[in-house]
């Protein structure tokens, strides 16, 4: 009975050290389980705060690059716009330097093609002017020439007339004295009262005859223009 007590005993004892072992390592397998359970949670924790911090930080760089790409693209859309607004006042500088150089260029066309006309009004006034001048001076010319003329022809006349009157004087001279000869050679033959008579009678001729010799011809030209008749000259004495 005592050897069966003890086996049940021992039975019970190995049992019971069994089963606590059993529970300890049930226990000890729990521990480990919840072990690995909160590692594993702390790693997938971990893990996901990891990719949390990974993403904030991806975030981040993805803000900031874009930040950065934003600024650039808005420092080179600044440049495009300041190159744009260049290149537009430069292209309208060029417009009114365009606009103020066709502006010039036309005052100068019409200031040159007002001197052109002015110029040509000029020349045809002067053009006229000579040809008036020349056409005065011609006639002036021929003016002068028939004047010319006119004083020589009477020149000629006067001297004509002068070189008659000088000749008739001469004859007359000469006929006085042939007639004072005549008249001392009859005194000396005839009676003295048909001396007085016959000396009459030559005087009367000798006058008719120098009337008539001293009258000039007349000209036809001087009839249809007459001249100015020279004042008479004294007779010349000898």
């Amino acid at each position: 009975m005592k050897r069966g007590t003890v086996i049940t005993l021992v039975i019970i004892g190995l049992l019971a050290i069994g089963f606590v072992g059993v529970r300890t390592y049930k226990a000890h397998m729990d521990r480990e389980s919840d072990a690995r359970r909160a590692a594993i949670a702390d790693a997938e924790h971990r893990r996901k705060a990891e990719e949390a911090r990974r993403r904030a930080e991806a975030d981040a760089e993805a803000h900031r690059l874009a930040s950065l790409k934003a600024q650039e693209d808005a420092e080179r859309a600044a440049q495009d716009l300041a190159r744009l607004r260049a290149d537009q006042a430069a292209a309208e500088a060029k417009r009114r330097q365009a606009e103020e150089d066709a502006r010039l260029a036309r005052e100068e066309r019409d200031r040159a093609a007002k001197e052109r006309d002015a110029a040509e009004g000029e020349a045809r006034r002067l053009a006229e002017l000579r040809a008036r001048d020349a056409e005065r001076a011609d006639a002036a010319r021929r003016e002068a020439l028939a004047k010319l003329a006119a004083a020589e022809r009477e020149k000629r006349e006067l001297a004509d007339r002068e070189a008659e009157r000088l000749a008739s004087l001469r004859r007359q001279q000469q006929l006085e004295a042939d007639a004072q000869k005549q008249d001392e050679l009859i005194a000396r033959s005839i009676d003295p009262s048909e001396f007085s008579h016959h000396a009459s009678k030559r005087d009367s001729a000798i006058q008719n005859s120098e009337i008539n010799r001293a009258a000039p011809p007349v000209d036809p030209s001087a009839a249809a223009t007459p001249a100015a008749a020279p004042a008479p000259q004294p007779a010349e004495s000898h």
